[in-house]
């Protein structure tokens, strides 16, 4: 495996509305550096950035478009000429141009990162292998939040993170760490 420039790192709902008391509890604090970190090497090669913004319709959303939760957090916010996708469910790829822009910048390999895992970053990965895309996921530059079950048992953060990359890993896409990053570029 190796990343070149028809990889792109797509950044996934990296809002302020990630810290919101209702998100309490997310695994991998370090998640943001990790973030910060990805985009400066996809940034310094001139390799594609696309920025995916969730607009929650719902008032009572964090992520409600017009909200003050709904700006990218400072430490991973879009510089000018990347690509901004803006989406209203999990699926980065549902009624946005998405595919289309990875295409048209000559991806055929994703890198996503981004909150949260079993969510929007969830989702987005499996659109991405269905569609085709070589699709990476970055363990160490996602988090997840606690979640209770089907039998009412709180599963705290790190086990659903470990649970979702688990089960998307080899099906879906390949879970890297960061390490492995290094040594694929």
């Amino acid at each position: 495996m190796k990343l070149d420039a028809s990889t792109a790192l797509v950044v996934i709902d990296v809002q302020n509305a990630i810290d919101d008391a209702r998100w309490e509890g997310k695994n991998n604090p370090d998640y943001i550096s990790r973030v910060q970190d990805l985009l400066s090497i996809w940034r310094g090669r001139g390799w594609p950035v696309f920025h995916v913004k969730h607009n929650s319709k719902d008032p009572d959303s964090p992520y409600h478009a017009g909200g003050e939760g709904n700006d990218f957090k400072d430490q991973a916010a879009p510089r000018p000429g990347e690509i901004v996708i803006e989406k209203e469910t999990n699926c980065a790829f549902i009624n946005t141009g998405l595919g289309s822009m990875l295409r048209m910048e000559g991806a055929d390999k994703l890198l996503v990162c981004g909150v949260v895992t079993q969510h929007s970053v969830d989702a987005t990965v499996r659109h991405a292998a269905s569609l085709g895309f070589e699709t990476y996921l970055m363990s160490d530059a996602c988090t997840a939040t606690p979640v209770t079950d089907a039998n009412g048992v709180l599963r705290e953060a790190a086990d659903v993170h470990a649970m979702v990359l688990g089960i998307l890993g080899g099906e879906y896409c390949l879970v890297m760490s960061m390490q492995d990053i290094f040594a694929a570029i």
